[in-house]
């Protein structure tokens, strides 16, 4: 009982920050120079923007390869395409119907009629997320000089929208210290299969070159100058504050720290606005083929909801 508590505190605490971070958005995007900020997003050409969404779908396309990769190490054999499908309708679940239907439960409704294993087919989805927090890890080190400049700029705490750290952060400890025990656990199975992993890990880091690229190609058609090296650091500090659950999906987080460090990378506000609106959009478009899927796998959630705890 007091596990079910748990979860609803942690749904109401994770929509009470969505709505905190998308206030704290609209007040952002309301004081911005309007003119200045459809200039700059008039400034972007079609064929930039039509590039930085390819490289989204090749990026969430090595993501599939990295789940894929994970189930044949666990003899769960779909077919690749079956798993890029599945992949891409937990993306829409979690983009488009966050607060009912999560992505990973979508995944794991999809992948169990494909798995005699249901154990490993369920472990398998939280292992993939496990694969592409370490792969991102290696982007932090080009986030620390980053950190350093926003640690000694006394606005850009409340510039980001801190005030849900104050209001939020004690229910923060428990979710995180769950999920770090469910990680571990699930990793044990894989424990003898070390070739998927470090496969799994390679096209982690694919993934991330080509999301780094849908930012910089974005970035650049704004006109915010800045080097590749120093979005992957933006995107180390923005990707782990969003991991926090204190919003659904990180909607209005993300886009509150891309404002604040952008900001500090010398775009104007604008141009920091207009990165983050535009960046969400990219991302969001990129999920709308799950659409195609869903309806099929919804209709297998209730099997999967005995596994995914």
């Amino acid at each position: 009982m007091s596990g079910e508590r748990g979860k609803d505190l942690g749904r109401w605490v994770r929509l009470a920050g969505s709505l905190l971070s998308a206030a704290l958005l609209v007040w952002l995007v309301m004081r911005q120079d309007w003119n200045a900020l459809l200039t700059s997003l008039e400034g972007a050409s079609i064929g930039g923007l039509l590039l930085a969404f390819g490289c989204s779908l090749v990026s969430q396309g090595f993501n599939a390869a990295r789940w894929w990769t994970l189930l044949e190490g666990q003899q769960i054999r779909p077919g690749f395409y079956r798993v890029v499908q599945i992949a891409f309708a937990g993306l829409f679940a979690s983009n488009f119907l966050p607060g009912t239907v999560g992505g990973d439960v979508a995944r794991v409704a999809g992948i169990l009629p494909y798995s005699e294993n249901r154990i490993a087919g369920a472990a398998s989805v939280i292992v993939d997320r496990v694969i592409g927090v370490f792969g991102m890890t290696f982007m932090l080190p080009f986030s620390l000089p980053l950190i350093r400049v926003l640690a000694a700029d006394p606005d850009f705490f409340s510039r980001s929208g801190s005030a849900l750290s104050g209001v939020l952060f004690g229910r923060i400890l428990n979710p995180i210290k769950r999920l770090t025990t469910r990680s571990v656990d699930a990793l044990k199975i894989w424990v003898h299969r070390p070739g998927s992993l470090i496969l799994a890990l390679l096209f982690s880091w694919g993934s991330v070159v080509f999301y780094l690229l849908v930012v910089w190609l974005v970035a650049r058609e704004l006109g915010i100058k800045v080097s590749y090296w120093q979005v992957a650091g933006a995107t180390g500090i923005s990707y782990f504050l969003t991991l926090l659950p204190i919003s659904i999906n990180g909607y209005g987080v993300r886009e509150l720290v891309i404002f604040g460090v952008y900001s500090q990378l010398g775009a104007d506000p604008e141009q920091a606005t207009a990165l983050a609106l535009v960046t969400r959009v990219i991302l969001v478009s990129v999920s709308l083929p799950g659409s195609l899927w869903l309806g099929g796998i919804l209709k297998k959630k209730e099997s999967s909801d005995e596994v995914l705890v």
